[in-house]
């Protein structure tokens, strides 16, 4: 949002939380992309793993989805950002916007790691072991991949 040059990886601390990194398509802020279909279901589906959470609970205690754009910072319109991405947060519920980037076109991320263009979901375990990548329009792999670990976390067996 700010356009101070950063290590995706500097943002991902050690809290417990599944990272979601989804990496746009080239369709920018477009509002029939894969990223809003995808945005979409997270926010609203049944079977995402937003869904499974428990009542009263914040999906951002157990998520941190981060979206990240193949355009320069000053070719995305943060207001076309879908809202997912940029959730409210703290007891005074500001926006949290330092989950929005854009590659560096001097150092493209896309380029550097070898991303598809036409995007990606990399989905990262607590532990920050890469543990899927699926693409874009993915959602019922990653609600697959979800549904057995959502299942046990929020089992009455676990609860103290």
């Amino acid at each position: 949002c700010d356009g101070v040059p950063l290590h995706l990886g500097h943002h991902a601390t050690a809290d417990g939380r599944w990272r979601i990194y989804v990496f746009a398509d080239q369709a920018n802020d477009s509002l029939d992309s894969h990223v809003q279909a995808l945005a979409d279901w997270v926010e609203s589906a049944a079977d995402s793993p937003y869904s499974a959470v428990s009542d009263g609970v914040n999906p951002d205690d157990w998520f941190d989805l981060k979206l990240i754009y193949q355009q320069a910072h000053s070719q995305v319109d943060i207001g076309r950002v879908p809202t997912v991405f940029k959730p409210t947060v703290g007891p005074f519920k500001l926006t949290d916007y330092e989950r929005v980037y854009a590659a560096d076109p001097a150092a493209d991320i896309f380029d550097q790691r070898g991303i598809s263009r036409v995007g990606a979901v990399v989905i990262v375990r607590p532990d920050q072991y890469v543990a899927q990548i699926l693409p874009l329009a993915a959602t019922d792999e990653i609600a697959a991949f979800f549904t057995p670990i959502l299942a046990t976390a929020n089992s009455p067996s676990l609860t103290t």
